[in-house]
C-alpha cells in the first residue's frame, strides 16, 4: 500500500502581492500540491500590501495566522510619511539603511523583520497542530523572510522525522549591499538553522554558492517561466518602447550606462521623442524621476508609477525591449532575479544591464535562450549600437526580428522545474 504523503508550506506572502519574487512560492506550492496527497499552507492574516490582481489559490488549503510587523505599522502612518513618496531622499537614507540592516539581521529580524515575533509564534503553533492532525510528512519554506525558515525550524524541532526543504530565493548575507550587522554571527546563525534542514535549494548558482558556506550540498532549482496574466494578440505601442518594471536599488540598479547612451542618442538626433519612449513602472517613481532629470531624458520618459502585476505584464508584452537591472561583485554573482523569467514569457529581446563585474551565469542563460544582450557599467558604445540596431529594425518594419530559443524555453516550464524539485525531496 502506498504511503500517504502530505506537505505544509510556510509562505509569508500568499498569494504573491506586488512583486515577482514571491511567484516562486506560488508556483512551487501549486505544482507540489499535485505531487502530494494533501497540501496545506500557512500565511499571514494582516496583509500589508493590497492584492491588486485575483490569483487562483484553490489548489491548496490555506490557514492565515495573526501577524504584526513593520509593514503593518507603516500602514498606520499617513501617506505623507511614506518614504517612497518623499522627495528628500538623502535625509531619510541613513535611517532607511540602518532599519533595513536591522530587519535583515538576526536576532532583530525576529522582532522587526517581515512577519515578526507574533507571526512566528502563531504560525509555529498552527503548524504543530496541522502536522499532528494530518500526519504531515514534508515542510517547505523559502527565504525571504527569515521568519518562514524559523517557523519551519521550530516545527522540525517538535517532529524530527518530518522532511524539511529550505529554499533560498535570495542571499541572506549580501556582501555587495552590506545588508546585515555582524556578518560572521549571521553566518553562524544560518549554519545552525540549516543543520535541521533535509534539503536546501537555491534559485541560482550565485545564490547557491553564497548559501553553501552555511549548508553542504545545496541544490540549484531555477524558477520557471511566468504563466499568470499572459495577454494574447496584444497591440504593441506606436512608439519604439524600452520597458522596465520593478524595484530600484539606488546605486546597485542605477542604469548609468543606459541613460548615458540614451542622452547621447538624443543629442545626436539618432532617436526622437516622437517615435521613442523609455517606460518605467514600479514603486520607486521618485528615484526614477530624479535619474531621468539628471540625464535630461524627460522628453522620452513615461513613468507609470506603481501598477498591478497584470498591468505590469501587459506592459512587458506591449513594449519592444524589456530592461533588466542587476548587479555582480567578487563576493556575489548570479543575482538572477525572478523578473527575467517574467520577461521570458513576453519573448521580447531583453537588455540586461549589470552593475559590477562580469557575470558568467547571466551570460550563459542569455546565450542559451537567445534572450537578448548583457551589458556592464562601461559598455556605453555597445549599448548605443544595440539600441540603434533594434530601433532601425523597428523603423523599417514596425517589428523587431528577434527570436527566443523556444525549444530551450520549454524546459523552463514550472511543470518541468517541479519534476527536478520532486526528485530532490521525495
Amino acid at each position: 500500500m502506498k504511503k500517504s504523503r502530505s506537505i505544509l508550506i510556510i509562505a509569508y506572502y500568499f498569494p504573491p502581492m506586488g512583486t515577482i519574487a514571491f511567484l516562486r512560492n506560488y508556483y512551487i506550492s501549486k505544482y507540489l500540491s499535485y505531487v502530494f496527497d494533501k497540501s496545506f499552507l500557512i500565511t499571514i492574516k494582516n496583509i500589508s500590501i493590497p492584492l491588486k490582481d485575483k490569483i487562483p489559490t484553490d489548489f491548496i488549503k490555506i490557514f492565515r495566522v495573526f501577524n504584526f510587523d513593520y509593514r503593518n505599522a507603516g500602514n498606520l502612518i499617513s501617506n505623507k510619511n511614506d518614504v517612497r513618496k518623499q522627495t528628500n531622499i538623502k535625509s531619510r537614507s541613513k535611517f532607511v539603511i540602518i532599519f533595513r540592516k536591522l530587519a535583515d539581521s538576526f536576532p532583530t529580524n525576529i522582532f522587526i523583520g517581515e512577519g515578526g515575533f507574533i507571526y512566528i509564534v502563531f504560525a509555529t503553533l498552527k503548524g504543530i497542530r496541522l502536522v499532528r492532525k494530518h500526519k504531515i510528512t514534508h515542510i517547505y519554506s523559502s527565504f525571504r523572510p527569515m521568519a518562514d525558515h524559523i517557523i519551519a525550524y521550530n516545527i522540525k524541532l517538535f517532529f524530527p522525522d518530518i522532511k524539511w526543504v529550505a529554499d533560498f530565493r535570495d542571499t541572506v548575507v549580501d556582501e555587495e549591499r552590506n545588508n546585515v550587522f555582524f556578518k560572521n554571527f549571521q553566518y553562524w546563525f544560518l549554519k545552525k538553522l540549516l543543520k535541521k534542514a533535509d534539503v536546501v535549494t537555491a534559485v541560482s548558482h550565485g545564490v547557491n554558492k553564497a548559501i553553501s558556506y552555511t549548508a553542504p550540498h545545496v541544490k540549484t532549482v531555477r524558477n520557471g517561466i511566468n504563466e499568470l496574466f499572459i495577454p494574447y494578440n496584444i497591440k504593441e505601442f506606436d512608439k519604439f518602447s524600452i520597458v522596465y518594471t520593478g524595484s530600484l536599488y539606488t546605486d546597485l540598479r542605477k542604469p548609468v550606462a543606459l541613460f548615458t547612451s540614451l542622452r547621447l542618442l538624443l543629442s545626436e538626433k539618432v532617436i526622437e521623442s516622437e517615435s521613442f519612449q523609455l517606460i518605467y513602472a514600479g514603486k520607486d517613481s521618485v528615484i526614477w524621476n530624479k535619474w531621468i532629470e539628471e540625464y535630461g531624458l524627460q522628453s522620452i520618459s513615461v513613468n507609470m508609477g506603481e501598477i498591478s502585476m497584470s498591468e505590469s505584464i501587459l506592459l512587458q508584452h506591449a513594449g519592444n525591449v524589456n530592461l533588466l537591472l542587476s548587479w555582480s561583485g567578487k563576493s556575489q554573482k548570479g543575482v538572477i532575479t525572478g523578473k527575467i523569467y517574467e520577461y521570458f514569457a513576453a519573448e521580447k529581446p531583453i537588455l540586461a544591464l549589470i552593475n559590477g563585474e562580469k557575470d558568467e551565469e547571466f551570460e550563459q542563460i542569455f546565450s542559451k535562450f537567445n534572450a537578448g544582450f548583457v551589458f556592464y557599467g562601461k559598455d556605453v558604445k555597445l549599448i548605443k549600437s544595440s539600441i540603434i540596431s533594434l530601433y532601425n529594425d523597428w523603423l523599417k518594419s514596425g517589428i523587431i526580428h528577434h527570436s527566443f530559443n523556444k525549444e530551450k524555453l520549454k524546459d523552463y516550464s514550472w511543470e518541468n522545474r517541479i519534476q527536478h524539485l520532486k526528485k530532490l525531496i521525495l
